[in-house]
């Protein structure tokens, strides 16, 4: 007889009874009731080890050229398997589809496989990007996909996406934990047997997390990001897992009627206007190689409320709270009686605690009602002391900030968030 099992819909969790909300993650609902029967009876085989050294890795790689090589070190592992995720219309198809011509040029063979698009429309969309030499398919149903990468000589294929991918062997609909797991499962286990390298598209939450169980991200060996406003033109790809190399790099890119084009020196691509009102501050993060210089807002008004409000987006809200309360602690500045909204211009999310100095000077520069100087760039972590910080490899980006002519307020200028005060 088989034996109930209860299944979160949300994080996967299992459990032996039924709850009304999870006891993982806490989402009301989201329990259901699967039958798991026997497992079946595994096979095994005598493993022999080899000696690293004997390994020729040289066959293992994929030749990469064109927009996206330095990106990926021009070359991609083979059976090597990437997710990237990014919030829709951000232009994930398109920059897959642009590195599916680049690996076509330089000797691969890949295949575009959409379970969210027909030909037709994958098509339209190749014209427009002036790569047409790409091969495609429309389908959704893993075995058929399955059976063809089985079958089929291959170097690379990518399939967009997980999401809308389903299998007739388990009763779930697309785009639920097991099916997503299930799928993943076995598009990784072929990749790896076949020596195929596959990119895989995810879908995102409203928080801004890759949709599905979380051990989605700990199976692939990739995990990349696509970022940007859709209303504006920039986006930033990075990794935030790289088996492969290091999660240093990021790729800056401008959207344009031809596809996407490479920035090569993005510094000052996300500044729209260079004007300061009270509550205004320019930082830095650093992405990849270069500083990007970012607009921070802040805005501080008197609240009614017994908890007053913390809001932020672009930037994270728990080191939001920590530096309010840093300012209240050493400065003995009142905020508890303020509503406090932080907000990063170009919809970048800023992940470098280096920006820490400009979010503290908006909104000092708020709650003071003055305008810092004009193109001033506050470039510092903030640590719980109060001090300001500087690793090395951002001393490097403040000689470059200066060269391009900002007043840099930072760890080499001003100690700690007192002196910071005084300066605004």
């Amino acid at each position: 007889m088989a034996k109930k099992l209860y299944v979160c819909k949300n994080c996967g969790a299992r459990f032996g009874k039924w709850y009304g909300r999870c006891p993982n993650c806490g989402e009301w609902g989201t329990i259901e009731e699967i039958a798991e029967g026997k497992k079946p009876k595994t096979t095994t085989k005598v493993l022999k080890p080899v000696r690293l050294s004997e390994i020729d890795t040289g066959k293992d790689i994929v030749k990469l050229g064109g927009e996206f090589s330095d990106f990926f070190s021009r070359e991609i592992p083979k059976g090597g398997v990437y997710l990237i995720s990014g919030t829709p219309g951000i232009g994930k198809s398109t920059l897959l589809l642009q590195l599916a011509s680049d690996l076509f040029k330089s000797g691969s063979r890949v295949v575009y496989i959409s379970s969210e698009e027909s030909l037709g429309q994958i098509a339209e969309r190749a014209k427009r990007l002036k790569v047409a030499e790409v091969e495609a398919i429309s389908e959704g149903k893993l075995e058929n996909i399955l059976s063809f990468l089985e079958f089929e000589n291959l170097n690379c294929a990518i399939l967009d996406s997980i999401h809308t991918t389903f299998s007739d062997e388990i009763d779930y609909v697309p785009g639920g934990i097991q099916q997503v797991k299930y799928c993943a499962e076995k598009l990784i286990d072929i990749a790896k047997s076949k020596g195929i390298t596959l990119f895989i598209v995810a879908h995102i939450t409203k928080s801004g997390a890759i949709a599905g169980p979380k051990t989605l991200e700990h199976m692939v060996d990739a995990v990349l990001l696509m970022e940007g406003d859709r209303n504006t033109s920039l986006r930033i790809v990075k990794f935030t897992k790289n088996r492969f190399g290091s999660t240093d790099e990021a790729l800056i890119l401008e959207m344009t009627k031809d596809g996407l084009k490479r920035v090569k020196d993005p510094t000052l691509k996300f500044l729209e206007r260079r004007e300061f009102t009270d509550g205004i501050c320019y930082g830095a993060t650093i992405e990849g190689s270069y500083p990007i210089v970012l607009e921070i807002q802040a805005l501080c008004v008197q609240t009614p409320l017994a908890i007053p409000r913390r809001v932020s987006v672009g930037f994270d809200i728990n080191r939001l709270n920590m530096l309010l309360a840093v300012l209240e602690k050493k400065l003995g500045l009142p905020f508890f009686k303020y509503d406090v909204y932080v907000n990063i211009a170009g919809g970048v999310r800023a992940s470098s605690t280096a920006i820490d100095a400009a979010v503290v000077s908006a909104i000092i520069s708020s709650l003071k009602k003055s305008a810092l100087k004009n193109d001033t760039v506050a470039f510092s972590e903030v640590d719980l002391t109060g001090r300001l910080r500087l690793f090395e490899r951002e001393k490097r980006a403040v000689k470059k900030l200066e060269d391009l002519g900002f007043n840099v307020i930072s760890a080499l200028n001003v100690k700690d968030v007192k002196q910071l005060y005084e300066s605004i």
